[in-house]
């Protein structure tokens, strides 16, 4: 058993101030990041307590089974294997959001598109066809669900639908849903981009995979080698389903169908793809007002487009 421990890289029958000494080396020699709040996060996940728990009981024992449930997550944190996915869960708007394998982990800087259709929600006349067509907001490429559990928590009245290419990724969004009790108000479906949608709702959000391929090679492992290669891979220029998206919207408006398009579409893209989105929307929306909101970093953001 005391074998078993160190090959875990941790001593049987230690306190929590040591283990955490000992698992904080382990990840600053396996260079992850932030090592010591990642160690305090295992930590916390393996006793079920509180991080701020672990200051005030540096002293208590570890038991053997902790201790080896702390190891088996500490080895896979080591090897690159995403915090988020070994502990099955991000917060995201406030969200505890479970994610695993099968979907992207969400990033803050995708609440901005929550932000945004908040504020076309919020700014909504009482008597507007946003509030009160079939569904106010369509997500595609949704993922864990994120962006439509964080609007619909917000909005009790909204319906939304959301769409993505993989059954599993929806698998994981209706585990969510439930999960924050609004299952009754998201309607998931699988689809490629707008394809078999015939009428959009008012307001569209979509975080597309944006990441260019030879950027892919570059990323950190964490990213490279677990997160699901679909949700990054924007192609060439990383503006690929961008594009793409753009093109179909562009063809309901060829079509004069007023009914089936959207009033506003907020797509995220990369920090450096501003112009090259901006010039995308111009050309294949020319008459839709399109700019480009930067975040909190001042970094190219959202695409948005008003069509209306």
């Amino acid at each position: 058993m005391r074998d078993r421990g160190r090959r875990l890289g941790i001593e049987l029958d230690e306190d929590i101030r040591t283990a955490l000494r000992a698992a904080i080396a382990q990840l600053d020699a396996a260079r992850v990041d932030a090592p010591t709040t990642t160690a305090r996060l295992l930590l916390a996940h393996t006793l079920d307590k509180p991080k701020e728990w672990l200051v005030a009981h540096g002293d208590a024992r570890l038991d053997a089974a902790a201790q080896q449930r702390f190891g088996s997550l500490l080895r896979r944190v080591v090897a690159h294997e995403p915090l988020a996915y070994v502990l099955g869960h991000r917060e995201f708007y406030g969200l505890d959001l479970i994610v695993d394998p099968r979907v992207l982990i969400p990033r803050p800087e995708t609440e901005m598109l929550v932000e945004l259709a908040l504020d076309e929600l919020k700014a909504a006349h009482p008597r507007s066809p946003i509030l009160h067509s079939r569904f106010s907001v369509l997500d595609v490429g949704t993922g864990s669900g994120a962006i439509p559990i964080a609007i619909a928590k917000h909005v009790p009245d909204a319906h939304i639908l959301a769409t993505d290419i993989g059954a599993d990724a929806l698998a994981v969004a209706r585990l969510n849903a439930e999960r924050h009790g609004v299952a009754d108000r998201i309607t998931l479906l699988q689809a490629d981009l707008l394809d078999g949608l015939v009428a959009l709702p008012p307001i569209v959000t979509a975080n597309l995979p944006y990441v260019t391929r030879e950027e892919i090679e570059g990323l950190p492992p964490e990213i490279q080698a677990h997160e699901p290669r679909v949700a990054l891979d924007g192609g060439d220029d990383g503006l690929a389903l961008v594009r793409r998206l753009l093109e179909q919207v562009a063809a309901r408006m060829a079509m004069r169908d007023r009914a089936s398009l959207p009033r506003a579409v907020f797509l995220e893209i990369g920090a450096s793809q501003g112009p090259a989105a901006l010039a995308a929307a111009r050309t294949l929306l020319p008459h839709a007002q399109a700019e480009v909101k930067k975040d909190l970093a001042g970094l190219d953001r959202v695409l948005a487009i008003r069509l209306s």
